[in-house]
């Protein structure tokens, strides 16, 4: 089999969920089939396309110009006069990359053409003329992420654009799943949603986590003073309202009972909100790090105040296989199988505070919750049993 793939940035580092899920899927793939990607790169990007050159994905690499102003102008103007989104889109759409990615079909056509996102789906017209068939991996119901940033934002401007944004990726999505082969979706409950849309053809990959990364951690964190962690790009919207609320709202009324309690932001790229709740007594804001292990290890639990977002959070699951217990919204945690109670405790913003307070004050249930998670990592969400699933989805449409 020969596969030809597709996405708007290089899956390296490791720092983000879209690159841990693209990373980790083409390594997986690349040990089965023959795998070639097509990718922009930047200057100074050579290791990381070393690295996965290393794993056995040949990278083809497309030289782009940085962005600017008048070209995103451009991007901007030409979504509009297509009816399509900007957002998570057109944003993406770089002449440089449709060329290589012509060559490359015509050079040597793919058995499988795979389609990273939903903005993989602007190239999904060149492979289907050719009678190549398509597989378009949807990290997410991009069209509920802007509706739910657009509930969240106060700014009645951008609140509008999003709105506007989140229909149009709506239209793209619905496209999408009646045009391609095979839709990727993360969790049963957003396979139904792309069956609704029109998919024939749905398979349930769902996000995943390197446990063996993670395996020689203890289970549980009875650590003394008490650190809660968050765990996310902090210039993404729903991570920035997120890591924000928890610093400003939930933290200062766990301090309150907990003096010595810290808090840890960690994540790339803090935008100044971010970087402002460094001020609050007690709050640390890392930016960017080379690994998110130490602090895992640190920790004595995870917070997952989101309230917006789509997909399935990889910050979960790495704290599950890390045995690091996990204190979330039902919106933090969708798309997971884990039991409230069981694998996880899940508490609303307006009662965070005191669910995490309850949880640092038994470290024997916040053990026993950690372990049963760590199994329940173990044994559906390494990203070998995943990628199998990706694997035996395409295999079906070679």
């Amino acid at each position: 089999m020969n596969l030809l793939a597709v996405t708007s940035e290089l899956p390296w580092p490791l720092d983000s969920g879209g690159h841990l899920r693209t990373f980790h899927l083409l390594t997986h793939l690349a040990r089965h089939v023959a795998v070639r990607l097509v990718v922009p790169v930047r200057p100074g990007q050579e290791a990381a396309v070393a690295e996965l050159n290393g794993r056995g994905v040949r990278v083809v690499p497309v030289p782009v110009p940085s962005r600017t102003k008048l070209g995103e102008a451009k991007r901007l103007a030409t979504a509009r006069l297509r009816g399509e989104p900007y957002v998570m889109y057109r944003r993406h759409a770089r002449p440089e990359v449709f060329a290589a990615w012509e060559a490359e079909l015509t050079r040597d056509p793919p058995t499988v053409a795979h389609l990273d996102h939903l903005d993989g789906f602007l190239f999904h017209a060149a492979a289907a003329k050719r009678g190549v068939p398509t597989v378009l991996d949807l990290h997410n119901v991009y069209s509920l992420i802007l509706t739910r940033m657009a509930e969240e934002q106060p700014n009645a401007l951008k609140k509008r654009f999003f709105r506007c944004e989140a229909k149009r990726l709506a239209k793209v999505e619905t496209r999408a799943c009646r045009e391609v082969s095979t839709i990727l979706a993360v969790s049963g409950a957003e396979a139904d949603h792309f069956r609704n849309l029109g998919a024939a053809h749905v398979a349930v990959a769902p996000n995943g986590v390197d446990c063996g990364a993670f395996a020689d951690l203890p289970t549980g964190r009875p650590v003394s003073p008490p650190v809660i962690l968050y765990l996310g790009t902090m210039s993404w919207g729903p991570n920035v309202t997120a890591a924000v609320h928890l610093a400003e709202a939930v933290f200062p009324a766990v301090r309150a009972r907990l003096p010595d309690a810290r808090l840890l932001l960690v994540g790339k790229d803090p935008v100044p909100e971010v970087r402002a709740t460094a001020r609050i007594p007690g709050v640390t804001v890392t930016g960017s790090v080379p690994s998110v292990r130490p602090y895992l290890e640190e920790a004595s639990l995870l917070a997952v105040p989101l309230d917006s977002g789509g997909g399935t959070r990889l910050k979960i699951l790495e704290a599950f296989a890390a045995g690091l217990p996990v204190v979330s919204t039902a919106v933090g945690a969708e798309g997971i199988d884990a039991t409230p109670g069981e694998h996880i405790v899940l508490a609303e913003r307006p009662q965070m505070a005191d669910a995490i307070v309850a949880l640092l004050a038994d470290p024997e249930h916040a053990r026993r919750l950690a372990e049963a998670a760590r199994d329940l990592a173990r044994r559906v969400y390494d990203w070998p049993m995943v990628g199998a699933a990706v694997l035996a989805a395409i295999a079906k449409v070679s």
